[in-house]
């Protein structure tokens, strides 16, 4: 006995994800290392890159380097780089080229991995849109050898 499944027509996904109407922006982040574990003095090299939006419509990007904890307690955040752009400054390059970034890692605070508390490390994109929209997209890795509670 064979099974006979039934034909569904074909439907093409669209290219361009829109939410009510609007087309959401892409952000594309990727670190350029070959390894998620990083150690402390190395340069850490990333890109970006933003699609599906023009300059126009951006107030403002930000890109940060930063750790922040989780768990138990009040969470904090250190930030270890940061820059900002303006929609002038976005202007000048095309946003779907990826940009460069390298960015010497401190010694302190290193990744670590506990029942209570976790202190992680990440980059972050932050894109504010003319609308009032505000879009994030975060690449995490580890400092240091990741040590974890025993």
């Amino acid at each position: 006995m064979a099974d006979v499944l039934p034909k569904f027509p074909s439907r093409r996904l669209p290219t361009r994800r829109t939410v009510a109407g609007r087309i959401e922006p892409a952000l594309g982040l990727r670190i350029l290392s070959l390894q998620q574990a990083l150690e402390p003095n190395e340069l850490l090299e990333f890109e970006y890159c933003i699609q599906r939006i023009s300059a126009q419509m951006i107030d403002r990007l930000e890109v940060s380097v930063a750790w922040y904890t989780e768990g138990k307690g009040s969470e904090d955040i250190g930030v270890h780089y940061f820059e900002s752009y303006g929609r002038a400054d976005l202007a000048k390059n095309p946003l779907s080229q990826p940009h460069k970034v390298a960015v010497k890692l401190p010694t302190t605070p290193l990744s670590f991995e506990g029942r209570l508390f976790k202190i992680r490390w990440c980059i972050r994109l932050r894109l504010f849109l003319a609308d009032g929209r505000e879009k994030i997209a975060e690449q995490r890795f580890y400092l240091g050898t990741v040590t974890s509670e025993v």
